[in-house]
């Protein structure tokens, strides 16, 4: 029985960590910690986790704990991850990653040095249907242009983190790490960025918008939207055809749909929703501390990850 321990009474632990843990006998959410101890008791009430804590440093040292899983915002991964190297313990950490390169740089070589397992919850990378993907793109012959967003409604409470730049909030970090990890996942690493744009809204960037520069001569346009309907899409453009992927980001919520297009003509391609890609990134977690699979991204894709975001940011202009 794997016994995973969560660092932050969060809401995308219910959906993340939690409900996917509940649908196997091989796992369980043992314990929460919470820098509130009485929020980290009423978490765990409301969602039938045995243990809380209200000192992190002190869930992730019990030894009754094997795994754990970092849910709190992005400006606390680095410290809170770091805990899990002390401990020895592997660590899934909530994207993204860092608040940016240097961190994932820093905490990716400490990780290694100690022998700890440290990957990032790309859960969208998890779900089956980018296998399909894979297998589709040599009909689209030599790639030219990527075209990928995914827009979300952040509520807007106060508290909301995701409305704070400096928590490691805003529309790149929170839902911008999708379509740029879609892009590289089907076209490499970006190069460049130009033509960025984006939309200051309260403490954060409510929106934005960039061009990338990939090897080659192919280029890519990624955007996020949080003030926007919910909705994502990944278009790649090649020589000899078109392969459009619409909510490649959790095929499991509906909407998702594989097409193909070439001068032969459309082609629906089959992609089971299920097992959600939540389920399939808790899978591939478990399946990676027990031995039976590795990981499937790469080791320094949480580095690459974040690369790709500092390069947008960093050619940050205003509209």
């Amino acid at each position: 029985m794997l016994r995973i321990g969560i660092i932050g009474a969060a809401r995308v632990a219910t959906y993340a960590m939690i409900a996917p843990a509940a649908k196997r006998d091989d796992v369980v959410v043992a314990a929460v910690a919470a820098r509130d101890g009485a929020r980290a008791a009423d978490y765990a009430a409301t969602h039938g986790i045995a243990r809380s804590f209200g000192d992190y440093a002190a869930m992730v040292a019990d030894p009754d704990i094997d795994a754990i899983y970092v849910a709190t915002p992005p400006a606390f991964h680095l410290e809170q991850a770091r805990l899990a190297i002390r401990a020895g313990k592997p660590c899934l950490v909530e994207k993204p990653f860092t608040l940016n390169a240097a961190e994932a740089e820093t905490l990716l070589a400490e990780a290694q040095a100690a022998g700890v397992v440290m990957v990032e919850a790309q859960h969208s990378r998890c779900h089956g249907c980018w296998a399909i993907v894979a297998g589709q793109l040599p009909a689209l012959g030599r790639l030219r242009h990527v075209e990928a967003w995914f827009n979300a409604p952040v509520k807007t409470d106060e508290a909301e983190f995701r409305w704070q730049a400096g928590l490691g909030g805003g529309a790149l970090m929170d839902l911008g790490v999708y379509p740029l990890t879609w892009v590289r996942a089907v076209a490499g690493e970006p190069v460049a960025a130009r033509d960025v744009v984006f939309r200051a809204q309260r403490a954060a960037d409510g929106a934005f918008a960039a061009t990338l520069d990939l090897a080659g001569g192919m280029t890519a346009r990624v955007a996020a939207d949080m003030a926007a309907p919910f909705g994502a899409q990944l278009r790649i453009e090649g020589e000899t055809g078109v392969l459009t992927i619409d909510n490649p980001l959790a095929p499991q919520r509906g909407g998702h749909a594989i097409r193909l297009e070439t001068a032969a003509g459309v082609i629906d391609i089959a992609s089971p929703a299920e097992p959600g890609s939540y389920d399939a990134q808790l899978a591939a977690f478990a399946d990676l501390l027990a031995g039976r699979a590795a990981w499937p991204l790469a080791a320094d894709d949480p580095l690459q990850s974040m690369r790709a975001i500092d390069l947008v940011r960093n050619q940050e202009s205003e509209p």
